[in-house]
This record gives C-alpha cells, sequence and structure tokens, in this order.
C-alpha cells in the first residue's frame, strides 16, 4: 500500500479505533463529575402544609417563613463540603420561588415576597458554590399544562425557563422531573434543551426516570437493572437520574437513543439526610441519617462518574435546622471535606467484594450469602431463618484491613404520607471473628448494626478468614453489604481525564 493511499484511510483508521474504544464523558459531564456532591433544597408552599405533594389549591399565603436565612442554607452548603446546590424552583404544585411574570402563584403572592431563587443565587456567589435548578414538568396549577394542545404549556415552559436562565447568573444543572403528568412527547424536551443550551450553554440537563425498560417506553428502568444499551427515555439529556435508588456497583454507562447510537450518561443520586424519607421540612424535629450511614452512601454514590445530592430542606422558619446541619457536618468531617477546599475522597477498596461467602443459616432460596457481597446496596441480601446465625467470607488471599462497614436491611413502616417511612433494625448484637494461623480470634463485639456500621481499626489486621455473627436479634437478621477494607488503599472516584472529543 502507498503512502499516499495510507494517508487517505487514515482518518477511517482513527474512527474506527475510536468508536472501538468506551465513550467518555465531554466537557459539560466533566465539571459534573468533578462537582460530585451537592445540596438538594426543597422549599415551598408543601413546607407549610405537612405535605410532600400537593395540588396547586393550597393557598399562596401559606408560605410564611418566619426567620428566612438563604445565607443560612448556602453557608452550610460550603462548611459541609458541596460543591453545588440544586434547588426546588417549582414543584408539582406550580408553587414558584421567584415573581414569575407567568403566573400569580409564587412568592409574589405570599407574606414573605422574597425571591428565593434570587437569595439563592447571590449566597452561593458568596460562598464559591455553583448554583443549579430543579422545575417541574408537571404543574398542577397552571391551566396550559391540560390544553388539548400541548404546545402552549411549552411555550408557558420555555417563558419561565428563560426568566430562570437570564435573570440569576450561571446555571450548572436544570433538572426536570414529574415527567408522568402526560405523554412523553407532550414535553417537547429537545425544544427545551435546545433553550437551556442557548441561554447557559455549559448547564447540564437531566429529566428525572431518565431510562425506561426495553420496549415499555413508559416504565422506568430501576438502577439495580441498567444494562448498557438500554433506551433513553427522555432525550436529549446530560445525565441520569431516578430518585431516591441507587446503582450497582458496576454501573454503566452507555444508553441507547432511538437510533441506537450510544451516549455517555453519568448517574445523579438523591437521598434525604432525614432518616425519614421526608423531601419538605416538616413540623416535628426527625432524626437524621448518621454520619456512618452518610459515609457510606457518600463512597457508593460518587464512584464511577457518579454524583450524590443529599436533601437538607429548611424548616417552617426558613432556616435549616441544627440536628441535620450536625449530622451532615460530622461527615464532611470523618470525609475530611469541611468547608470544601479539599478533594473529594474515593472510596478503600472492598476486598470483599465477590469473595466467596457461606452461611449456617438463609430464609429462602435468592438470599444466599453471596447477596452480601455481590455488588448491590440496595436490591438484594442475605436474610438468615434463625437467631443466632453467622455470615462467613473466605478471601482468595487474606484480608489486610483496618476498616469493615456492615449495611443492614430494615422492616419499613409507612407513614402515611406518601413518602416518608421510618426503619426498624432487628440486630441487637454482634461480633467479628477473624481467623488467624487456622485459630478464630473475635476481634469486636458491638450492639445495633442499623443502616450502617462502620468498624475503624487503629492497626491493621490481617485475617485468612473474617465471619460475622449475629448474636442477638428481634428477628432473624438480614445484611446487603459487607465490605472490607485498607483505608489507605483507595479506588478512582471517576474515570481518567477527558482522552478525546466530547462523546458524541
Amino acid at each position: 500500500m502507498t503512502i499516499s493511499k495510507i494517508i487517505l484511510l487514515l482518518p477511517l483508521l482513527v474512527s474506527a479505533f475510536a468508536s472501538a474504544q468506551s465513550l467518555q464523558p465531554n466537557a459539560g459531564q466533566r465539571q459534573l463529575i468533578e462537582r460530585g456532591y451537592g445540596m438538594f433544597i426543597h422549599f415551598g408552599v408543601n413546607t407549610f402544609n405537612q405535605i410532600e405533594w400537593s395540588d396547586g389549591k393550597l393557598p399562596a399565603a401559606s408560605f410564611n417563613p418566619t426567620a428566612l436565612d438563604c445565607d443560612q442554607w448556602i453557608q452550610t452548603a460550603k462548611e459541609a463540603g458541596f460543591r453545588h446546590v440544586i434547588l426546588i424552583t417549582k414543584h408539582h404544585d406550580g408553587f414558584c420561588l421567584w415573581d414569575s411574570a407567568y403566573t400569580d402563584y409564587d412568592v409574589a403572592a405570599s407574606p414573605v415576597k422574597t425571591d428565593i431563587v434570587a437569595e439563592v443565587a447571590k449566597a452561593c456567589r458568596k460562598y464559591g458554590v455553583k448554583l443549579g435548578l430543579y422545575y417541574s414538568l408537571w404543574d398542577r396549577r397552571e391551566p396550559t399544562h391540560d390544553d388539548k394542545d400541548p404546545a402552549k404549556y411549552v411555550a408557558f415552559m420555555k417563558n419561565q425557563l428563560t426568566e430562570l436562565l437570564t435573570h440569576y447568573g450561571d446555571i450548572c444543572e436544570l433538572w426536570f422531573d414529574g415527567g408522568w403528568g402526560k405523554p412523553d412527547a407532550d414535553w417537547n424536551i429537545p425544544e427545551l434543551y435546545a433553550l437551556i443550551k442557548k441561554l447557559q450553554p455549559g448547564c447540564q440537563v437531566t429529566v428525572n426516570h431518565t431510562i425506561h425498560i426495553p420496549g415499555q417506553p413508559r416504565k422506568v428502568r430501576a438502577p439495580e437493572d441498567y444494562v448498557k444499551g438500554d433506551p433513553i427515555r427522555y432525550w436529549p439529556v446530560d445525565f441520569r437520574t431516578k430518585d431516591p435508588n441507587l446503582v450497582r456497583a458496576d454501573d454503566p454507562k452507555e444508553f441507547a437513543t432511538a437510533d441506537g447510537r450510544l451516549h455517555y450518561l453519568p448517574f445523579e443520586h438523591t437521598i434525604c439526610i432525614s432518616d425519614r424519607w421526608n423531601w419538605f421540612q416538616k413540623k416535628d424535629i426527625l432524626p437524621a441519617r448518621t454520619p456512618d450511614e452518610l459515609e457510606e452512601l457518600f463512597y457508593w454514590c460518587t464512584a464511577n462518574d457518579n454524583v450524590l445530592l443529599v436533601n437538607l430542606p429548611p424548616d417552617q422558619t426558613g432556616r435549616i435546622r441544627e440536628n441535620e446541619r450536625e449530622a451532615i457536618f460530622k461527615v464532611a468531617d470523618q470525609l475530611g471535606i469541611r468547608g470544601g477546599e479539599t478533594p473529594l475522597p474515593s472510596a478503600p477498596v472492598n476486598q470483599a467484594a465477590g469473595a466467596p461467602a457461606e452461611t449456617d443459616s438463609v430464609f429462602a432460596p435468592g438470599y444466599d450469602a453471596d447477596k452480601a457481597v455481590d455488588g448491590s446496596l440496595e436490591r438484594t441480601r442475605w436474610a438468615a431463618k434463625t437467631t443466632p446465625a453467622s455470615l462467613t467470607l473466605s478471601p482468595v488471599k487474606p484480608f489486610v484491613f483496618d476498616r469493615i462497614s456492615i449495611h443492614e436491611y430494615a422492616d419499613m413502616k409507612d407513614l402515611g404520607d406518601g413518602f416518608s417511612q421510618q426503619r426498624n433494625f432487628r440486630v441487637e448484637a454482634f461480633a467479628i471473628d477473624a481467623l488467624q494461623g487456622g485459630v478464630w480470634t473475635t476481634i469486636h463485639t458491638g450492639q445495633e448494626l442499623g443502616a450502617a456500621k462502620i468498624l475503624r481499626f487503629a492497626q491493621k489486621i490481617t485475617a485468612e478468614k473474617l465471619r460475622l455473627r449475629i448474636t442477638k436479634a428481634s428477628a432473624p437478621a438480614s445484611i446487603y453489604m459487607i465490605t472490607v477494607a485498607d483505608s489507605d488503599t483507595r479506588g478512582l472516584r471517576s474515570s481518567p481525564p477527558l482522552a478525546r472529543g466530547p462523546a458524541e
């Protein structure tokens, strides 16, 4: 082959090589991934009415914070190590946190007429925190939402989005939610996306419930079930969401549009700081998740090019509660990110992932010992049939560790608002044994496990095997996951830097 022919074929060869490689995040997605850790802020008319979803009929006059302090929200975010916030500008009820020219259902019609979006934007600039916005597609107040001509409501949304994207400075993310309110095509996501990119080129866009089940476009795919090439329900978008679920450890990144082309899409998780899973704050002070659980969820949700949002909702005074600030500050201390000036840490490498596991008690088929080490934190679990019960891990090579974390399954009690639940855990006493030189030695005993228990050891321990013994429980125990790690050995939080052009 002549040199001239090689030169002519070179672009085709380069293209073929690139196609054979995994897609990489584009520049905007890389910024999203690098932010990594953000704060969700649910605040609105629901906050003052003890409800999670309302129908647009609650009086605007009920929105009445007595000591509104948006600066405190963003100071909290900065101190907790969050890199960005996502503010709920309009939930499904249609109440707007800014003075919109296109509705009379907003803060201007309430006793406290402060433009919340403006105050949050100002505080974000003050503290160096990026600003993102949430906007519900579903609007139970706006008459054009249910018009026979969907273009009328699309025009309404474009008017409001233009207000949000031109009056408040740089917007890093735009979250759409509520896409189940009418046929998917009626939202005209391509037109909305084009407007957003015109007004805010760097803004990353998503629609909640991003991925659908193949052949069933109106049914949402659970994150635990994602596989490469799953169809994208809403397009175009820049990242995936499906609140409030968690992905698997091997979460894929490449998903398909209707033409069969693959696109790189990170996943942004959403969780509540509240142990009761309430998005909008309630009148009673509710317990926060433990710092150990928040630390473990941070590692899980920010690994593998993914992102975590933690919801800290202001209460009826218009401030974030001290017990929730204390919890998020404590986990920031544990992660070493207090004040937001240090890089986000990656998770310690889990030596127990996929390790051979056995047990002396199995509740039923499908709840076997290997389910505690299979890379799922939400769906699969080991469940014992009896108490006491034990679970033994036998790695190919000995564990060398100074850290063990255990995630326990809980019985759930519905609290009646369609969202909030109380978790009731079973384990009341447990022990950890290590096999060293053929002899079993107990290295830890404890009481409750709860959602996540992190055991930290002052010195590194070597063990041929590890055994979890449940010695006392209110009912047979069940464990989602056990991790065993050397805290000095960390994995990658994200993929290598962008090596070629933007993902197509």
